[in-house]
């Protein structure tokens, strides 16, 4: 294996994360609002707009951007990792060089989106909590049903913060769902990207280019969205429940009770809240992810 592929597979992978991070990032923050919207048992927005809109009012243009310095520092490892170790593990099961990606079994490519998922968010965990923590910061309500003051000044404050109440492993709190979406996201992305781009170049009506692109990364974005809502939701309402020092104000146990307590008390459907945004977000930074990727592979190699 070419290590000079593999570590320019981990910096494409990093840079083009980034860039679609930055751009969906407003998205981001919405859709978090939203999924976690109702977990305490009453609902402030009635749609993306709404809250977008009292996000703003609230305040300020700013408050769309909210944690985005963990979101990038997340990405420059989870994004390298996920994208990078895509290619050499779904090669290491025995796919030549140069194979034609139509040749290469479908199982394969979703084994090795999976793991390349789960590995990324593995390692990155502490950053993407970091991020949720700050955008539903201000959001949660105490017994008293009056909505808590804010925990953290910025991204440094929430690191001690979380470390100093909660523990080093406190940053690794949700790892189990944020693992379980990374892995179906990623096994859903990489595979379909990979599959419908070579399915689109055999037939007459594509080739290489900004438009096989755009259709495959879109396709790939719908069918990733629609596999990891769930898992999302989920990740966001236990990432998003800060901890006492005594263990209290723990809405959920862990990844199976959200999912449990999200259907039994707000039904089925709670598991796809904030699709619309989660849609929204996922389509647009996957078609760029893969632009930005498919144009560094094209000027450098």
């Amino acid at each position: 294996m070419d290590n000079s592929n593999v570590l320019k597979g981990l910096l494409y992978g990093g840079i083009a994360s980034c860039v679609a991070e930055t751009c969906t990032m407003p998205v981001d923050v919405v859709k978090t609002r939203l999924q976690m919207d109702g977990a305490g048992g009453q609902r402030l927005y009635k749609g993306p707009l709404d809250c977008a809109g009292a996000l703003v009012r609230a305040e300020g243009p700013s408050a769309l951007f909210k944690g985005l310095p963990p979101a990038l520092l997340r990405q420059s490892t989870y994004g390298s990792l996920r994208y990078g170790l895509y290619g050499p593990i779904r090669n290491s099961l025995g796919v030549e060089p140069g194979t034609p990606k139509t040749e290469i079994p479908m199982w394969k490519k979703v084994f090795a989106g999976g793991v390349a998922g789960a590995l990324a968010s593995a390692v990155a965990n502490p950053t993407d909590l970091v991020k949720v923590r700050l955008q539903t910061d201000g959001q949660l309500k105490g017994k008293d049903g009056k909505f808590l003051p804010k925990k953290y000044n910025g991204m440094a404050h929430a690191f001690v913060s979380i470390i100093r109440e909660e523990g080093v492993l406190g940053l690794w709190n949700g790892v189990g769902p944020t693992v379980g979406r990374a892995a179906v996201l990623a096994a859903a992305e990489l595979s379909t990207y990979d599959e419908v781009k070579g399915q689109l170049l055999q037939s007459p009506y594509f080739e290489e280019g900004l438009l096989c692109t755009v259709c495959t990364a879109t396709v790939s974005g719908l069918l990733s969205t629609i596999a990891s809502s769930p898992f999302d939701v989920v990740k966001s309402r236990v990432m998003g429940q800060p901890l006492n020092a005594d263990g209290s104000g723990q809405l959920y146990r862990g990844m199976i009770d959200c999912f449990v307590k999200s259907a039994k008390n707000e039904g089925v459907l709670s598991l796809y809240n904030g699709f619309v945004p989660n849609f929204s977000r996922v389509v647009p930074r996957v078609v760029i992810v893969f632009i930005v990727m498919e144009n560094l592979k094209a000027a450098f190699g």
